[in-house]
């Protein structure tokens, strides 16, 4: 698991996990009920985990220019900002 390549193989890091009782017992239902071991149940809600937060990371986004005839001050108290989405 620590993405680490070892001839052809990834390589995998032994590591604790301290979880409550009653989560245990109840992941321990789940997996069995999967025919999995709780510690592939484990690893599929890490990677599951992990590849979500990367679905959510950064673009770039344009911003538009709003002209100002002060530079360094702008009032937008009247600005339809509406017409940006359009």
């Amino acid at each position: 698991m620590s993405g680490r390549e070892d001839n052809g193989r990834q390589s995998e890091m032994l590591t604790t996990v301290n979880l409550p009782d009653s989560l245990y017992l109840e992941s321990e239902a789940l997996a069995a009920s999967r025919g999995a071991t709780v510690e592939q149940l484990i690893v599929e809600a890490v990677e599951k985990a992990v590849h979500a937060e990367g679905a959510r990371g950064y673009c770039d986004v344009e911003l538009p220019v709003i002209r100002s005839k002060r530079p360094g001050t702008l009032d937008l108290s009247g600005f339809d900002f509406d017409d940006l989405l359009a």
